[in-house]
């Protein structure tokens, strides 16, 4: 499809999903909805076109696009990723109009810090809106341990939903800063919220020996990362992952994953979960969808089939069962 058969199909899919200036959604999933090169999500009051053709936005839909939402007086930046781009800078964002993005947004009405050009991604995943959403209901009073926790958005959801301990851990410190400011605005007691930069394999171990338990864990792995403790691979060895994660569990607790291998079908991961993991201490329950709104409702050819997840984004909670019984130790 070329520039000039896009710009109406992008136009059209704008006009049929916005948000509010404080809120964040996806208003175009280009993968989905006919033109692969290009995604645009609003952040508060700020766009972000993420463009995946090789040799960059098209000047044409840029300047489309830029016409647009220049039109628009609740917009005051639009910033551009280049993701092919071999300067990190670019990759992580240039702004076309303004100088700063929104550096807060709210979701199911909690609020939470983003930081639009800190990564080539953009800090906050629209994909796991729903998933913040069943922590905010679900996590009352619980002790929750969210790995991998990048920004922290899941933990941040958990704490805003009453849980009564969240630990968010991170190889990263720079990352964990940015939910530990949030807690603090929050005015979360210190006993409350605790930040810990350490390695996923080296934590879990150190956390088991300690006989360490929490009521909700939250695996949401980098599809790949290698370091001297371990190796994360979402596609061969996920499997792996539950099984470090799993003896922090408490007896009738929750680990909830999160897979977006691509190529990993959803019926292979629910396959492998049953033949490869102890079914009376592991249940999975229904999958927590992607939000509609990320993919406009369309549907596209996918490498594999998520069936029964609505999206690649497989979000699978698992009920988990102890041999010793033992519940939280917080």
């Amino acid at each position: 499809m070329g520039p000039e058969d896009a710009i109406p199909l992008i136009l059209s899919a704008l006009r049929l999903r916005n948000a509010a200036p404080d809120e964040a959604v996806r208003l175009f999933n280009g993968f989905y909805e006919g033109y692969p090169p290009l995604s645009i999500d609003r952040y508060g009051d700020t766009i972000v076109f993420q463009s995946f053709a090789k040799s960059g936005l098209d000047p044409v839909i840029q300047n489309a696009l830029m016409k647009t939402f220049r039109a628009d007086p609740t917009v005051s930046a639009i910033l551009l990723k280049e993701r092919f781009s071999k300067a990190q800078r670019e990759r992580n964002g240039v702004f076309l109009f303004g100088e700063k993005g929104c550096e807060r947004v709210r979701e199911f009405g909690v609020s939470y810090p983003i930081r639009l050009t800190l990564n080539q991604d953009c800090s906050f995943y629209l994909d796991t809106a729903l998933l913040r959403k069943h922590l905010i209901e679900n996590s009352g009073g619980k002790t929750v341990l969210n790995t991998f926790a990048y920004t922290g958005s899941l933990g941040l959801a958990a704490l805003a939903g009453g849980a009564r301990k969240v630990v968010q851990t991170d190889l990263k410190p720079a990352f964990l800063e940015i939910c530990e400011s949030e807690a603090e605005r929050m005015e979360a007691r210190p006993n409350r919220h605790e930040s810990v930069a350490a390695d996923f394999f080296a934590l879990t171990t150190a956390y088991r020996r300690a006989e360490k338990l929490f009521d909700i864990v939250l695996l949401d792995p980098p599809f790949f990362s290698l370091t001297g403790q371990g190796r994360v691979d979402q596609e061969r060895s996920f499997i792996a992952l539950i099984n470090k994660a799993r003896p922090l569990v408490a007896d009738g607790g929750m680990l909830i994953v999160v897979n977006n291998a691509l190529y990993l079908s959803g019926a292979a991961l629910l396959s492998e979960i049953r033949s490869r993991l102890p079914i009376e201490y592991i249940t999975p329950l229904p999958p927590i969808p992607v939000p509609e709104s990320f993919t406009g409702g369309a549907s596209a050819k996918l490498p594999a089939d998520p069936a029964p997840f609505n999206h690649p984004t497989k979000i699978l909670p698992l009920r988990v069962r102890r041999k010793d019984g033992r519940g939280t130790s917080e």
